[in-house]
């Protein structure tokens, strides 16, 4: 009795070793596949920088006029009075009852001169204001007219039954769509007269040495992915929790498609290697112009574009780590605004960064910066309420600008006309508030409006 007692103990405990083993390595690989994404966040995520203009817009759509195509200054900027003490005073006001970290600053467009500061030199999470940086850095260092690549090379002959390999090499295209990528094979194969491929298909992915998420990004925010070869895609949920490699995947799933669809068959294998020195190349697409991206990038505060081009300018300056990239962008920041690397801190080239600190004063720097070089031309690089962009219906007067929302920071920068024809330059950065984010872009509202109507 005592004998089968203790057996039937024994199969007891072992089957609960046996479980417990089971478990263990269950919730250890699903923990381990999650937490090597981005670094874990205790923090709760709100809308970020794909906001949603109607829930903050405090304009009727009756009330504001919407021409076929974004306005432009018309009127030169003229030198612009001080701001009587009275206005400064009630908008200092205004800003000290902010329940949070706030800083702002108010300039003459005309003139740049400072008009107006409150905590304007004291570091900030910029969140999308970043992208502001990016697109001077993008700008000074690539020129309007650049154009990023996605090149198909080939061995053996070109022929109906193609028996060579396919090198598919990309360099950062951070608009490539999934159509434009099937376009993209069809030219390369269909319109050659490939319509068998016996041989591999080889992506290279060397263009960048370190791909995936960006530093400072919380795992569980919708993130873009980050690769030599990507496919851009509008909705960053799509990209939640994916990892470098499932978006290869997804290429490689692309490809095989819509090779079916165009009706070439492919009996190869596909495989990652660097582009061999005896090919030939069979084919070379093009980006639209930088200025086209940048316009896109900053008008709806596109993730993915802006950082795609921060990695990009450390490949093509650099070794392709997020490193270069980093450095790259100190170094024509200290050309252009004069800026040290001690002054501030850029992690990524979008603003999901919990790391990066700006000021208001740098980014109006940067925006005067940019005017100074662009004049009116700018200003349609910008968001402005009369479009479908970040600022869409929020204002009923003539603004541009960008803004940017990351869990408790929200930020807008641009240049607006006052009521009396006056046009005006402005940073205003929250961080560390308890309030909802739409609260803050309400107060953001008061505090432009109020300049506006004033000024």
């Amino acid at each position: 009795m005592n004998s089968i007692k203790f057996k039937n103990n024994l199969r007891s405990s072992k089957f609960f070793n046996v479980l417990s083993l089971t478990i263990f390595i269950i919730v250890f690989f699903n923990f381990s596949t999650i937490s090597i994404a981005a670094p874990i966040s205790s923090r709760v995520p709100i809308a970020r920088d794909d906001e949603d203009s109607k829930k903050i817009q405090i304009i009727e759509p009756s009330k504001i006029a919407e021409p076929e195509s974004k306005p432009a200054p018309t009127i030169a900027p003229s030198e612009t009075p001080p701001i009587p003490p009275q206005i400064q005073n009630e908008l200092i006001s205004k800003l000290e009852t902010f329940h949070g970290f706030v800083g702002f600053e108010l300039r003459d467009l005309a003139t740049n001169d400072v008009l107006i500061a409150y905590n304007s030199e004291k570091l900030f999470i910029p969140a999308s204001n970043t992208k502001l940086l990016t697109a001077l850095v993008a700008l000074e260092s690539l020129g309007d007219d650049y154009k990023f690549q996605t090149k198909i090379y080939y061995t053996g002959e070109i022929s109906n039954n193609f028996r060579g390999n396919l090198y598919i090499k990309g360099f950062g295209d951070p608009v490539l769509t999934s159509l434009q990528y099937k376009e993209i094979l069809k030219r390369a194969t269909v319109d050659r007269g490939i319509k068998k491929i016996y041989g591999d298909i080889i992506f290279d992915y060397t263009f960048m040495t370190e791909e995936g998420f960006g530093r400072g990004w919380m795992w569980d925010d919708p993130q873009p992915q980050i690769a030599a070869i990507n496919i851009w895609q509008t909705s960053y949920e799509s990209f939640k929790y994916k990892t470098n490699y499932e978006i290869r995947d997804y290429i490689n799933f692309l490809t095989t498609l819509y090779l079916q669809e165009i009706g070439v068959e492919f009996w190869g294998e596909i495989r990652y290697e660097e582009v061999p020195a005896n090919v030939t190349l069979l084919y070379s697409n093009y980006s639209p112009p930088l200025t086209d991206i940048i316009q896109q990038m900053l008008e709806t505060s596109d993730n993915q574009i802006a950082e795609q081009i921060f990695r990009d300018l450390g490949a093509i300056y650099g070794n392709g780590e997020i490193e270069d990239s980093e450095n790259h962008f100190k170094k024509v920041i200290k050309e252009t605004l004069g800026y040290d690397p001690t002054d501030y801190i850029i992690k990524d080239g979008c603003g999901l960064s919990m790391y990066n600190l700006i000021s208001p004063n740098m980014l109006s720097d940067s925006l005067f910066y940019l005017y100074s070089k662009y004049q009116s031309k700018f200003f349609d690089y910008l968001a402005s309420p009369y479009e479908d962009s970040t600022l869409e219906k929020r204002f009923n007067f003539e603004i541009y600008a960008k803004t940017g929302t990351l869990y408790y920071d929200s930020a807008i920068s641009g240049i607006f006309k006052s009521k009396s024809g006056k046009y005006y330059l402005f940073s205003l950065i929250e961080n560390n508030f308890p309030l909802d984010v739409q609260n803050v872009k309400e107060f953001e509202n008061s505090i432009i409006n109020y300049l506006y109507e004033n000024l």
